[in-house]
């Protein structure tokens, strides 16, 4: 053990020494301890004051050992009879407790659980999981501090209690660490972010398309502030559908292409193309739709941004049913999204919310302004003195 001391015997048959060199074994390389000879002692480097030797037998005593004193001792005695004996020292020094941790643990992907101890060599590695025992072919050693035990496909069954038990000759230790197997990979983690944002941004736009028309024709919005809530809506569809195929491109990178992805994403493509032409317009160039003669691109204009937000709902949807399906194939708790969702939610509405403030703002003034007028008119009329009647004078 390392810290204590042993003494390494010297051959048992010889009863007269005249010479004696202990020399110290390590792999290829021979390092001399010390030479004795005619009552004359020389100790070599790093052993003085740790390396006595006893002359009347040749036996060797090592003080304070080192995990580095492991090795092949070899004795010569009597240089001339060349009478010799070889020694093997294993020193050992307690194992820490392991420390454990899990690597890569995703449903349908292999893992691994690691246990290392940071001091000591352990000889043997045992790993368990809920108490029961687990095959030795499930595990390796990489080192003599490292065991690994292997997953090959996780799944929601790895999931439970792991110990693992590190020992060699003189003690061992014993850690335990919940293991959890996750139903979604860090990019499907962030295809149900996207696709959540995505519906949130349709959501929104949706409100803006729908609200306007819910008015009465009286009431309805128009003029600058109708071209502002149209280019806003627009966009808004616009990278709402930008945002949904930039999901479905990340789903198909890790499950794999798939036509029900395949063929919205042709439509988003264009919906994409007709929001953003149209919001462009709307905003910088607002005189060439009311120059627009055409009834398919005045219908194409007028239905994109509609359709965008449904398809851009049911895409997002889709996703979002198929990442909970995987998420359940997983042992963690489901990721919340609710501030995500109401903090998007909050900063799109601001622009739609301002608008319609605006607006109604507007239009109180305005009535105001038309009834201010009409009560001087009908103050003026009656201010006027009353005219007589010719026929009643004569």
């Amino acid at each position: 053990m390392v810290g204590s001391s042993v003494l390494l015997a010297g051959p048992h048959n010889i009863t007269l020494i005249h010479s004696v060199q202990w020399e110290h074994l390590n792999g290829t390389a021979s390092h001399t301890i010390l030479q004795y000879e005619r009552h004359n002692l020389t100790i070599h480097m790093p052993y003085i004051a740790r390396a006595h030797l006893h002359a009347s037998n040749g036996s060797l005593l090592l003080e304070d050992l080192q995990e580095s004193d492991s090795g092949i001792y070899r004795v010569t005695v009597n240089r001339a009879e060349r009478e010799s004996l070889t020694v093997l020292l294993d020193v050992l020094k307690p194992v820490s407790h392991p420390q454990l941790w899990s690597r890569g643990l995703v449903a349908k992907a292999s893992g691994e659980v690691l246990c290392e101890v940071a001091e000591g060599r352990a000889d043997t590695f045992t790993w368990k999981k809920d108490g029961q025992m687990l095959p030795p072919d499930r595990s390796y050693h990489l080192s003599g501090s490292l065991s690994v035990l292997h997953l090959r496909v996780a799944k929601k069954s790895d999931c439970g209690s792991y110990s693992c038990n590190a020992s060699n000759g003189i003690s061992w230790q014993e850690t335990s660490l919940n293991v959890t197997v996750a139903g979604l990979s860090p990019p499907l983690q962030d295809v149900l972010r996207i696709s959540v944002v995505a519906v949130v941004f349709a959501a929104v736009s949706g409100w803006g398309i729908i609200f306007p028309v819910c008015q009465s024709e009286k009431l309805r919005i128009r003029g600058e502030l109708w071209r502002w809530l149209s280019a806003y809506t627009c966009g808004l569809v616009c990278i709402s559908s930008i945002l949904a195929g930039t999901a479905g491109i990340l789903w198909m990178r890790e499950e794999g292409p798939s036509i029900a992805v395949i063929v919205p994403e042709i439509f988003l493509l264009y919906v994409i193309v007709i929001t953003f032409l149209v919001a462009f317009t709307v905003t910088f160039q607002p005189t060439k739709l009311i120059q627009l003669k055409s009834t398919a691109a005045q219908r194409t204009m007028g239905y994109a941004a509609p359709g965008g937000v449904l398809l851009v709902v049911v895409t997002s949807s889709f996703h979002m049913k198929n990442i909970h399906q995987r998420h359940e194939e997983g042992c963690t708790a489901f990721m919340d999204v609710t501030t995500l969702v109401v903090s998007t939610a909050a900063v799109l509405a601001l622009p739609i919310l301002a608008i319609f403030l605006c607006y109604h703002t507007t239009q109180g003034w305005l009535q105001e302004h038309d009834s201010s007028c009409a009560d001087k008119e009908r103050s003026f009329e009656m201010s006027l003195p009353i005219s007589m009647d010719p026929d009643l004078t004569s």
